[in-house]
């Protein structure tokens, strides 16, 4: 006969169940249920079974492995989701700042009090490259880093589930480099005076806004100077070719599409740039699908060599040391003042979305400021 306390019993249809339980669910317990012709015999059953669900238990308890095992294999499968420059980002991202704080921490060992402590460490670390204090955008990306890698462990099994909360410095207001009207003035006088290769990539990007890797990627193809406009579609980039464990060797020059969707665009060619571009192709065109801008070899140039040209050029002309970048801002700034609309400048740009442009844009010069002030005395 069944012991009192046991959860086995004998059916209408003769045989004998014991129950016993398989899992917990929400708190609350989920049977299972064997079944046999005899009490010894399912007595036995339900013995087995307890045994191997303790067996299987065992066999389904997280994995003990660092945090750099888990960065490993979470790099290893975001590299098929995004572009290598990103892949690049998060390597350097973890190699520069996460590695020395975090890489041989056992994931069951720590939680949001020890991931906390983990970012206001890096906080205080300074740029390898600059030696400045952290940008707020780069602690936000080691952050990311951080919570993407332990999402990935939870889902893996790696570690239990729990919610990761880590607080992150407010954004920081950056000063945005622009030229004024009169600085502009001079550099144009220059640009169109000589008209050589870093001469037009500084006209093209104070009449379009594009960035230097978009500038570079232009072929003629790209630009229709009977329609008056031009086509973006891709960038150059300098690309670190990295391999694991941990280890960047030589970087080599890549076309890839835009940084986003929005940035692939079609931007309208002014009668100025019109004038500029039309002189430039007479002068300098070798077909289609050759590039606007190319180095002393007739290949497509670097980045790198632009920037490092125009940081000669404005040295030389003696106006405000911007970065090339600058002149994007610049354009923007000009357009803001002209009264273009922010969505129309937003599309121009490439940004995601209209409140990109605004946050970074949409502030009022002193001279704008005074000239609305100046309305009053319409009263």
């Amino acid at each position: 006969m069944p012991r009192r306390g046991e959860n086995i019993h004998k059916r209408k249809d003769g045989r004998w169940e014991a129950r016993y339980i398989k899992d917990r669910k929400n708190g609350k317990a989920v049977y299972a249920s064997v079944y046999a012709k005899s009490y010894t015999e399912v007595k036995a059953k339900l013995k087995d079974c307890i045994a191997k669900e303790k067996d299987s238990k065992i066999e389904k308890s997280p994995i003990r492995m660092t945090f750099d095992d888990a960065f490993t294999k979470w790099l290893e499968y975001k590299q098929h989701f995004i572009k290598q420059s990103s892949y690049n980002k998060y390597f350097n991202l973890y190699g520069s700042y996460i590695s020395d704080v975090l890489k041989d921490t056992y994931l069951d060992e720590i939680s949001n009090s020890t991931f906390q402590e983990a970012v206001i460490s890096i906080m205080n670390l300074k740029n390898k490259r600059t030696k400045q204090k952290l940008s707020t955008s780069t602690v936000r990306g080691i952050v990311y880093v951080i919570k993407s890698v332990i999402l990935f462990a939870q889902k893996q099994g790696y570690i239990k589930a729990f919610c990761l909360q880590i607080d992150i410095p407010n954004n920081q207001t950056k000063n945005i480099q622009a030229l004024t009207k009169e600085e502009q003035n001079i550099l144009e006088f220059h640009a169109k005076l000589k008209l050589d290769t870093i001469s037009l990539a500084v006209l093209i990007c104070l009449y379009t806004g594009l960035r230097v890797g978009e500038v570079c990627a232009l072929r003629w193809e790209d630009i229709d100077l009977n329609n008056k406009y031009i086509v973006v579609n891709k960038t150059v980039q300098r690309i670190q070719q990295i391999q694991v464990p941990y280890r960047a060797t030589k970087t080599i020059l890549t076309v890839t599409p835009p940084k986003t969707n929005n940035a692939i665009r079609k931007i309208p060619i002014s009668s100025v740039l019109y004038s500029i571009l039309s002189k430039y192709y007479e002068q300098n065109y070798r077909g289609d699908k050759h590039y606007v801008l190319t180095n002393c070899n007739g290949d497509m140039i670097d980045p790198c060599s632009i920037q490092y040209k125009f940081k000669e050029l404005i040295k030389k002309i003696k106006i405000t040391q911007i970065t090339f970048h600058g002149l994007r801002h610049t354009f923007a700034t000009r357009c803001i003042e002209l009264g273009m609309d922010i969505k129309t400048l937003s599309e121009i740009l490439g940004h995601s979305n209209v409140s990109t442009t605004m946050n970074i844009y949409v502030h009022s010069t002193e001279q704008q400021k005074k000239n609305q002030m100046e309305l009053l005395s319409q009263l």
